[in-house]
């Protein structure tokens, strides 16, 4: 293994450490992991990256409304089987 100097925003940083204390792993490791994950993705062009940023926007949204959904039937469900009690 070899070392690198990288310089980071603070918020990266956090945001790097936080996930790898989610993830029960070190800094350096999860930074390894983002750079494999990164570096594995076939992007040939900016365009198509820009692309691929786009469409994963876009179902981003899609979940984020479907949960909202779940979160609010749950809700009712539990408001209806107070009130049956």
């Amino acid at each position: 293994m070899t070392t690198a100097l990288i310089h980071l925003e603070p918020d990266q940083k956090k945001r790097l450490a936080r996930c790898a204390k989610l993830r029960g792993k070190s800094f350096s490791p999860e930074v390894r992991d983002a750079v494999d994950l990164y570096l594995d993705i076939p992007i040939e062009s900016e365009e198509e990256f820009s692309s691929l940023a786009k469409e994963a926007n876009r179902a981003a949204d899609r979940m984020i409304r479907r949960l909202d959904e779940t979160v609010a039937h749950v809700d009712r469900v539990l408001r209806q089987m107070k009130k049956n009690r």
